[in-house]
Protein backbone atom coordinates (compact mmCIF):
# COMPACT_ATOMS: atom_id res chain seq x y z
CA UNK A 1 0.00 0.00 0.00
CA UNK A 2 1.17 3.48 -0.86
CA UNK A 3 0.21 6.58 1.09
CA UNK A 4 -0.91 9.79 -0.61
CA UNK A 5 2.34 11.49 0.42
CA UNK A 6 4.40 8.68 -1.12
CA UNK A 7 2.30 8.82 -4.28
CA UNK A 8 2.88 12.56 -4.60
CA UNK A 9 6.62 12.12 -4.01
CA UNK A 10 6.77 9.63 -6.87
CA UNK A 11 5.33 12.24 -9.25
CA UNK A 12 7.05 15.60 -9.15
CA UNK A 13 4.24 17.58 -10.83
CA UNK A 14 1.35 15.76 -9.20
CA UNK A 15 -0.68 17.53 -6.52
CA UNK A 16 -3.31 16.53 -4.01
CA UNK A 17 -5.86 18.36 -6.19
CA UNK A 18 -5.05 16.04 -9.12
CA UNK A 19 -5.52 12.95 -6.97
CA UNK A 20 -8.71 14.27 -5.36
CA UNK A 21 -10.22 14.99 -8.80
CA UNK A 22 -9.33 11.51 -10.07
CA UNK A 23 -10.80 9.92 -6.95
CA UNK A 24 -13.98 12.01 -7.30
CA UNK A 25 -14.32 10.89 -10.93
CA UNK A 26 -13.83 7.24 -9.92
CA UNK A 27 -10.53 6.86 -11.78
CA UNK A 28 -8.67 6.01 -8.56
CA UNK A 29 -10.11 3.99 -5.69
CA UNK A 30 -8.03 4.47 -2.55
CA UNK A 31 -8.68 2.64 0.69
CA UNK A 32 -9.43 4.57 3.87
CA UNK A 33 -10.91 7.99 4.36
CA UNK A 34 -9.73 11.17 2.65
CA UNK A 35 -7.43 12.02 5.56
CA UNK A 36 -5.46 8.78 5.27
CA UNK A 37 -5.84 7.37 1.76
CA UNK A 38 -3.73 4.40 0.78
CA UNK A 39 -3.37 3.15 -2.76
CA UNK A 40 -2.98 -0.37 -4.13
CA UNK A 41 -0.35 -1.09 -6.75
CA UNK A 42 -2.95 -0.85 -9.53
CA UNK A 43 -3.89 2.69 -8.46
CA UNK A 44 -0.22 3.71 -8.31
CA UNK A 45 0.23 2.45 -11.88
CA UNK A 46 -3.00 4.15 -12.93
CA UNK A 47 -1.74 7.40 -11.39
CA UNK A 48 1.36 7.20 -13.58
CA UNK A 49 -0.87 6.73 -16.61
CA UNK A 50 -3.24 9.54 -15.62
CA UNK A 51 -0.31 11.90 -15.08
CA UNK A 52 1.04 11.03 -18.52
CA UNK A 53 -2.32 11.38 -20.25
CA UNK A 54 -3.14 14.73 -18.66
CA UNK A 55 0.34 16.21 -18.36
CA UNK A 56 2.57 14.89 -21.12
CA UNK A 57 -0.15 14.28 -23.71
CA UNK A 58 -2.50 17.09 -22.67
CA UNK A 59 -5.71 15.04 -22.83
CA UNK A 60 -8.83 16.68 -21.42
CA UNK A 61 -11.03 15.02 -18.77
CA UNK A 62 -13.49 13.54 -21.27
CA UNK A 63 -10.72 11.96 -23.35
CA UNK A 64 -9.01 10.59 -20.25
CA UNK A 65 -12.30 9.02 -19.11
CA UNK A 66 -12.70 7.36 -22.52
CA UNK A 67 -9.11 6.08 -22.62
CA UNK A 68 -9.31 4.69 -19.08
CA UNK A 69 -12.69 3.10 -19.80
CA UNK A 70 -11.30 1.38 -22.89
CA UNK A 71 -8.22 0.18 -21.02
CA UNK A 72 -10.42 -1.23 -18.27
CA UNK A 73 -12.46 -3.09 -20.89
CA UNK A 74 -9.30 -4.52 -22.47
CA UNK A 75 -8.07 -5.62 -19.04
CA UNK A 76 -11.40 -7.33 -18.32
CA UNK A 77 -11.44 -9.06 -21.70
CA UNK A 78 -7.88 -10.31 -21.23
CA UNK A 79 -8.89 -11.83 -17.91
CA UNK A 80 -11.92 -13.50 -19.48
CA UNK A 81 -9.84 -14.87 -22.36
CA UNK A 82 -7.32 -16.25 -19.89
CA UNK A 83 -10.11 -18.07 -18.05
CA UNK A 84 -11.47 -19.49 -21.30
CA UNK A 85 -7.98 -20.63 -22.31
CA UNK A 86 -7.45 -22.36 -18.98
CA UNK A 87 -10.88 -24.02 -19.18
CA UNK A 88 -10.12 -25.28 -22.70
CA UNK A 89 -6.70 -26.56 -21.56
CA UNK A 90 -8.44 -28.71 -18.93
CA UNK A 91 -10.56 -30.48 -21.54
CA UNK A 92 -9.75 -33.87 -23.06
CA UNK A 93 -7.45 -33.88 -26.09
CA UNK A 94 -10.32 -34.62 -28.50
CA UNK A 95 -12.27 -31.61 -27.23
CA UNK A 96 -9.22 -29.33 -27.48
CA UNK A 97 -8.63 -30.54 -31.04
CA UNK A 98 -12.26 -29.89 -31.96
CA UNK A 99 -12.05 -26.39 -30.55
CA UNK A 100 -8.77 -25.74 -32.42
CA UNK A 101 -10.35 -26.94 -35.67
CA UNK A 102 -13.43 -24.75 -35.12
CA UNK A 103 -11.22 -21.72 -34.42
CA UNK A 104 -9.19 -22.35 -37.58
CA UNK A 105 -12.36 -22.75 -39.66
CA UNK A 106 -13.97 -19.61 -38.20
CA UNK A 107 -10.76 -17.64 -38.62
CA UNK A 108 -10.81 -18.29 -42.37
CA UNK A 109 -14.05 -16.34 -42.80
Amino acid sequence: MTSLDDLLRQHGGLTTVHVERWVARGLLKPAGDANAWTFERIDVARTHLLAELTGDLGFDDETVDIVIGLLDQVHTLRGQLDLIGRAVAEQPAATRESIAAALARLGER
